[in-house]
């Protein structure tokens, strides 16, 4: 059809690479790598699965923040869905593949210089403060507005 342009298609992040480079160090996991997850993404939920796996056979060490349980129990609360709760609390507080990490009052000050500096919205500028604080050596999103940071490398699922 004249005048539609198709876009390239994207590459997909490699988890066996992430695994790889980050051995045995701590991995910040977004709050959207679980929603891909528990959402069974088509296109991004088995890399999510992988990075997961990952995690659990303790290649890295996955973190996220409190913040992260918050939002992913909002829809099922929301639609009276005891088991998609029941989902999400096995994820993140029964399974312990990933450490489910509380956010300071260092973090959120640091969140708030980083929303002041880069236009960040709260919750991401807090999810970055938390992953500098624990020490990670990435985070991983599929937000692209993370801004570039010394000491940690932001990753997005899709390259």
């Amino acid at each position: 059809m004249a005048g539609r342009r198709t876009l390239p298609r994207r590459a997909l992040l490699d988890a066996g690479e992430v695994a790889g480079r980050f051995s045995g160090r701590r991995v910040y996991l977004d709050t959207n790598v679980f929603i891909y997850l528990l959402g069974a993404s088509e296109k991004f939920g088995p890399l999510c699965l992988a990075l997961l796996q990952a995690c659990a056979q303790r290649r890295i060490l996955g973190v996220t923040g409190d913040v992260t349980l918050a939002e992913l129990l909002v829809k099922p609360l929301q639609s009276n869905d005891a088991a998609a709760v029941a989902a999400v609390r096995e994820l993140l507080i029964d399974d312990g593949c990933v450490a489910l990490v509380s956010h300071s009052r260092k973090a959120f000050e640091r969140a708030a210089a980083l929303r002041a500096e880069h236009g960040l919205k709260m919750v991401d500028a807090l999810q970055l403060a938390t992953a500098q604080e624990v020490g990670a050596a990435c985070l991983i999103s599929n937000d692209r507005q993370f801004p570039a940071l010394d000491g940690i490398e932001v990753l997005s699922l899709e390259t």
